[in-house]
């Protein structure tokens, strides 16, 4: 693991960040973040053989074509940098495709091009007692369209008067989307056939996602 130096070169102002930070598109969506592989720490010093550090992350709606808001609580940062002794480097990976948001409760929904990523570092995952500038990991890329099953269509799941039909069966874990991408609700239910009420207040059109170790599917529907 890298060695340590002074913590006054992590205050520099003007940095080059493309020459320690480099990304890598590596599919439609999903961002790989290498950090210090040129063992030059400027933009932001982890400190000593430390292994993770964390990333703040947001998306502002002028620089994604559904003109949405993303964006984490600093409370609550999810994405990592972990150090990779291959790459000797800290690696990372942002991934659209699942990552929730966690101030504005939402997913970038499918179909969507997104410009970029605003990105800090921080040293923790609920806060920060260090952290580095504002920096962002540069598109474009776009989200690949769900496998959508039409409710009323040729489908192994619909939707019809909120109740989910499903031949699913088990444990299956059900997320319900408006269409900007914002998470309604979450459910952890057990399938045995019976119709599933999804409890679905709102007026308009959701995606309900089904996901379990055997099934991965997207149902639309009107409610």
């Amino acid at each position: 693991m890298r060695k340590f130096y002074s913590l006054a070169l992590a205050l520099v102002a003007s940095v080059a960040v493309s020459a320690q930070l480099t990304t890598q598109i590596v599919s439609a969506g999903v961002f790989k973040l290498t950090y210090g592989a040129s063992n030059d720490y400027t933009f932001y010093d982890p400190g000593f053989q430390v292994p993770t550090f964390y990333v703040h992350t947001w998306i502002l709606s002028a620089d994604n074509s559904a003109n949405m808001s993303y964006d984490d609580a600093w409370s609550n940062s999810n994405v990592t940098m972990n150090w990779d002794s291959t790459a000797n480097a800290y690696v990372g990976t942002i991934d659209l495709n699942s990552k929730m948001f966690t101030n504005s409760n939402n997913k970038v929904a499918a179909g969507t091009t997104v410009q970029k990523i605003g990105i800090v570092f921080k040293d923790q995952q609920n806060g920060a007692t260090k952290q580095s500038g504002d920096s962002s990991v540069q598109g474009p890329t776009t989200l690949p369209t769900l496998a959508v099953s039409e409710a009323g269509g040729k489908s192994k799941s619909q939707v019809a008067a909120g109740k989910l039909f499903t031949s699913a069966k088990g444990n299956i874990d059900l997320t319900v989307y408006d269409f900007g991408g914002k998470v309604i609700k979450t459910l952890k239910v057990n399938a045995n056939g019976s119709p599933i009420d999804l409890n679905v207040s709102e007026k308009g059109l959701f995606l309900v996602q089904i996901s379990s170790d055997n099934v991965s599917e997207v149902v639309k529907f009107a409610n």
